[in-house]
C-alpha cells in the first residue's frame, strides 16, 4: 500500500490531511462547539486507554470479532455517525467501502453527504444515526426510509440543537457554493491542486446539502438549513 493510503496513526491522519486541505475546510473539520471542552475531554479519555502487557503465552490465532445489535463485526470499533462529509468526491461512500473492507460497521449521519441508499448499496453493515427533529411523521418517515434501504440497526441522538456556537477555530461555512463563495474560497484553494483535482476529475463540485433529511419527493435540504424539532 503506498504511503499516501497507509497511515499508522490519527495524529499522522490529521497531520497528512493538513497538508491536503483547503485551511477552511481542515479548520471546519478540526473544530469543536463552544470552547472544545468535550472535543478535548475525548481525547484526553482515549488517551488513558491502553494495552494489559502480555510478554509471552497468547494463543496462535487472535480474533477480535464481536457483534453489535446482533451484527457480526470483524473488530470492536465501527465509524461514529459524521455529518458533511463532502470534504471528499464520494464522501461517506468512500468511508463506509474503507469500513466494509475490513468487516466493520458504519454509522451514517441523518446530516450525511451520502444518501442512505448510497451506503448500504457499499456496506451493509450500515447503522443509521436519526435526529429528533421535526414531528412524529417525519421521524417515522426517516425510519422508513432507513428499513427500506437495508440499515441494519438506528442511533438515536437526543441530545442535540441545530444552535450551537463555534467559537475557537471554525470558519463561516456557505449554505451553497454560489459563484460568490467559490471566488471568496478560491485563493486557499488553488493552494490545494491536488485537493481540487480530486473535485475536478469527479465532475462535481462539493455537495453541501443532506439527502437523507428530504422528504419524499423534496429537494435535500442545505447543511446549514434550520430544522425544526418537536
Amino acid at each position: 500500500m503506498s504511503s499516501t493510503r497507509w497511515f499508522e496513526t490519527v495524529a499522522e491522519a490529521q497531520r497528512r490531511a493538513e497538508r491536503r486541505l483547503p485551511r477552511s475546510v481542515y479548520k471546519a473539520l478540526l473544530a469543536g462547539s463552544e470552547r472544545g471542552l468535550t472535543y478535548e475531554d475525548n481525547i484526553a479519555a482515549f488517551s488513558e486507554l491502553g494495552f494489559a502487557p502480555h510478554v509471552a503465552g497468547g494463543p496462535a490465532e487472535r480474533s477480535l470479532a464481536t457483534s453489535v445489535m446482533g451484527v457480526d463485526l470483524a473488530l470492536p470499533v465501527i465509524i461514529s455517525p459524521t455529518g458533511v462529509q463532502a470534504v471528499h468526491p464520494e464522501g461517506e461512500v468512500a468511508v463506509a467501502r474503507a469500513a466494509a473492507a475490513r468487516g466493520t460497521a458504519i454509522g451514517l449521519s441523518s446530516f450525511g453527504s451520502s444518501s442512505i441508499e448510497e451506503v448500504t448499496a457499499v456496506n451493509d453493515r450500515t447503522f443509521f444515526q436519526i435526529y429528533w427533529s421535526g414531528g412524529r411523521d417525519t421521524i417515522e418517515q426517516r425510519f422508513d426510509r432507513a428499513r427500506a434501504a437495508g440499515a441494519k440497526g438506528i442511533i438515536a441522538t437526543l441530545d442535540w440543537t441545530f444552535s450551537h456556537g463555534r467559537d475557537w477555530g471554525s470558519p463561516t461555512i456557505p449554505e451553497a457554493l454560489t459563484p460568490r463563495a467559490m471566488m471568496s474560497f478560491a485563493p486557499e484553494v488553488l493552494r490545494r491542486p491536488r485537493w481540487l483535482l480530486d473535485f475536478v476529475r469527479s465532475g462535481a463540485l462539493p455537495d453541501l446539502t443532506t439527502p437523507n433529511m428530504a422528504a419524499p419527493g423534496r429537494r435535500a435540504p442545505r447543511s446549514s438549513a434550520p430544522t425544526a424539532s418537536g
